[in-house]
């Protein structure tokens, strides 16, 4: 048997997470000898206490560890795992938009004394026969996944790769999460000849007057349009906005690395309000 220092020096692990673990009843102590009250260990819990490393550095809990060690079975083993994996991966998505959030506000803090200048055109956007993939996913930087999708499945399509594109989102408001967009591509009839029960053939109804503007340069400059078409909306009273936001992606991902080259157009449905005069 070895004391706690000992036992310490040989595993590499201090004696200070040693008693710790003890507190926590995931390795007590094999032996408390009574007259000198050294914690004695011995070498056939070696095995225990890399047990407890690895659940700890993938994650778990003490209370998680406790239940694991006490039964270890590898089918409640690999159980767990498979749900640590997914606390994981939403855990490193939630980064991944973190990281997306301080980069947007570096970049804003390094132009915030610029505009944009976008010039707002009011357009009729006509009806189209749309082939479309509706999802409700968890955040905006979902939506590439689905046109990766829909691209997918219009391999057997003739000029897919010249079908124009647009995404509508159904959601009247901002959404944090669980946001519900669809990608369309616009088809002949004709055309149509994919089988897969996640698409959709429908038609998308006209729009009789909506406000189109451009936006060059990376998605985080989309904010700032808005809020440039805010201070328009404000100096336009007459007009207001009615429903569903469409974005059309000229110049994107799928075309260049360099975001400051993507070109991005907004169309925002409005409706025309009788104003009172004062």
């Amino acid at each position: 048997m070895f004391k706690i220092g000992e036992f310490s020096k040989i595993t590499q692990v201090s004696i200070r997470m040693l008693r710790y673990y003890d507190e926590q009843k995931l390795l007590e102590p094999c032996f408390i000898d009574e007259n000198s009250g050294y914690r004695l260990y011995s070498a056939e819990q070696i095995d225990q206490l890399n047990r407890i490393i690895l659940l700890r550095d993938m994650g778990f809990g003490v209370k998680e560890m406790r239940g694991l060690l006490q039964s270890w079975n590898s089918d409640k083993i690999k159980e767990n795992l498979l749900e640590q994996m997914k606390k994981t991966e939403d855990n490193i998505q939630a980064e991944k938009n973190r990281l997306h959030q301080i980069e947007g506000m570096l970049r804003d803090l390094d132009h915030q004394d610029e505009k944009l200048n976008i010039e707002i055109v009011m357009k009729q956007l006509p009806m189209q026969h749309v082939l479309s993939l509706r999802r409700v996913v968890e955040n905006y930087y979902c939506e590439g996944e689905l046109w990766g999708e829909l691209g997918g499945c219009l391999k057997g399509i003739r000029n897919a790769e010249s079908l124009t594109g647009f995404s509508i989102y159904h959601d009247l408001d901002y959404r944090e999460e669980n946001v519900d967009i669809e990608v369309c591509v616009v088809i002949n009839p004709c055309d149509v000849n994919v089988e897969s029960r996640d698409l959709i053939f429908r038609q998308v109804d006209q729009v009789d007057q909506a406000a189109c503007f451009m936006i060059y340069g990376p998605y985080s400059n989309i904010s700032r349009a808005y809020h440039e078409f805010a201070l328009w909306l404000e100096r336009h009273p007459e007009y207001r906005m009615s429903g569903e936001n469409r974005q059309i992606c000229h110049v994107a991902m799928n075309t260049t690395d360099n975001p400051e080259e993507y070109v991005t157009e907004l169309q925002i449905p409005l409706m025309y309000v009788v104003t009172e005069k004062k």
